[in-house]
């Protein structure tokens, strides 16, 4: 083996591991065990994701700096998943909340989306983006149980978190 190319190559790598992505995209395809997991954190938001699939599945991913993150995960035995994602909510101009304090009434809020589960086999789909404001959706379709909510703090506040078990189809839209 040419020692100067592993060199090379490993130059390389840490060199651009000190640099920002802007852009990831992964594609999976195995029949074996599969683990992946994603963060990032600006100033609009955060996320947080992991899936882990066992037998043959397929994954495709997209991390964005403008486009947020999509991910789709089709899997024929076990699939895991879990996400989180938080953004700022800006402060509604035209309409305010008469028990909140003047201070409280013009700080910009917190928004989060959550989806966490565990799919016999089946489909989970998932997109999310934190610019201005929060957005997300998620499709599942198959055989499992899995938690999901959404929520929103300051002029507004709002709740959401359901449970699904059995064979399902979820389709989940959110706009803050």
């Amino acid at each position: 083996m040419r020692w100067n190319y592993l060199l090379s190559g490993s130059l390389f790598l840490i060199l651009a591991s000190l640099t920002g992505a802007e852009y990831l995209g992964t594609t999976i395809s195995t029949d074996g065990v599969m683990m992946l997991t994603g963060t990032g954190e600006d100033t609009n938001g955060s996320f947080s994701s992991r899936i882990m699939t066992v037998g043959a599945s397929e994954l495709s991913r997209i991390i964005g700096e403008q486009s947020g993150i999509g991910m789709s995960v089709h899997g024929e035995g076990p699939l895991l998943f879990s996400d989180y994602t938080t953004g700022r909510v800006s402060p509604d101009s035209g309409h305010t909340c008469v028990f909140l304090t003047p201070d409280r009434s013009n700080e910009a809020g917190r928004a989060d989306l959550f989806t966490s589960g565990i799919l016999g086999h089946g489909t989970y789909t998932m997109t999310r983006v934190p610019i201005s404001g929060l957005s997300g959706e998620t499709l599942v379709n198959g055989t499992g149980f899995m938690l999901l909510g959404s929520g929103s703090d300051g002029n507004e506040t709002m709740r959401s978190t359901g449970f699904v078990s059995g064979n399902m189809t979820v389709h989940d839209l959110t706009l803050y």
